[in-house]
């Protein structure tokens, strides 16, 4: 068995102490348990096995992409087992822990002003990846990111036989959303699916004008500012608006009081779900989301 096998099938877990004062119960799929410490894991997998049977990915190809960092750690854990190169273009407020990280597997990172946003790791992107044997793996518009997570989806339909009530997820590229949600949706299409941003990102629900959006928010690894082609509006029933500073408590705080090392993204779906399971018309009722990376890649960013 290769390192790459071994993604998927994570466990899920109810959140027991922060259910008990609410109507209904919260869920969490543990997606930090990835070999490579995310749920990106499972898209980067899906997106070079693709590249390498369409014929795209060779042994002299240098893989390009831009990332807030767990795309890239999960991409380059992936070149590294397999022996190809890659160069990964992020933001300069990425946190040093992913960085790093990057490094030591062998990565080529190159950072982009943080004034330009996402955006512009995005661009610097797309202009390395017209050289010559070199392949952007561009996982906003890259079908095989969400295809991944249909496999994420039987997942979840297999431990509570059948769907939860509520799915919750945030969004960077909308992957997860996208590939679970409408997995679930199509198992029964009275999922609803709640899709999470932050207020200083916040483009799905229109609060934030694309040219007035601040990528640096402090929740890496959702709200980039921009719309990807691998968002599914019509998978989408909700989208709800998180501020930044509740979900970073709220991150405090599961770890605090449930023992689970998450990161601020995942914090930041959780307060959403929370917020669901107050409401008295979901009682009784099971509201899922993901628990995208760990703690270990936050501690720089204020953790």
């Amino acid at each position: 068995m290769f390192l790459q096998d071994c993604v998927g099938n994570t466990p899920i877990v109810k959140l027991e102490k922060t259910s008990d004062s609410l109507f209904a119960d919260i869920y969490v799929k543990l997606e930090f348990l990835n070999p490579w410490g995310s749920i990106k894991d499972r898209a980067a997998k899906s997106m070079i096995d693709s590249g390498i049977s369409e014929g795209k990915i060779n042994e002299n190809t240098i893989i390009v992409e831009a990332t807030t960092g767990n795309t890239g750690i999960s991409l380059a854990g992936i070149c590294a087992s397999m022996g190809l190169k890659l160069i990964i273009v992020m933001p300069e407020y990425v946190s040093e822990e992913r960085k790093k990280i990057l490094s030591m597997l062998g990565a080529e990172v190159v950072l982009t002003p943080k004034d330009l946003n996402y955006s512009g790791a995005v661009n610097k992107a797309k202009e390395l990846s017209h050289k010559e044997n070199h392949y952007l793996i561009d996982q906003g518009n890259n079908l095989a990111n969400p295809n991944a997570h249909k496999q994420t989806g039987r997942e979840i339909i297999d431990f509570f036989h059948g769907t939860p009530d509520i799915f919750v997820a945030g969004i960077g590229t909308g992957g997860h959303c996208n590939g679970i949600g409408n997995t679930l949706k199509l198992h029964d299409d009275n999922v609803k699916v709640v899709a999470v941003e932050p207020t200083q990102a916040a483009v799905l629900s229109g609060n934030t004008p694309l040219d007035q959006v601040n990528s640096d928010h402090g929740i890496l690894g959702i709200g980039p500012g921009i719309i990807a082609a691998t968002v599914d509006r019509n998978v989408i029933d909700e989208v709800f608006v998180v501020n930044e500073d509740i979900a970073q408590q709220t991150t405090r705080d599961i770890i605090k009081n449930e023992g689970l090392l998450l990161g601020f993204s995942s914090g930041a779906s959780i307060a959403c779900a929370i917020h669901y399971a107050q409401r008295p018309e979901n009682e009784g009722k099971k509201i899922l989301t993901v628990a995208a990376s760990q703690s270990e890649r936050y501690f720089s960013a204020g953790l």
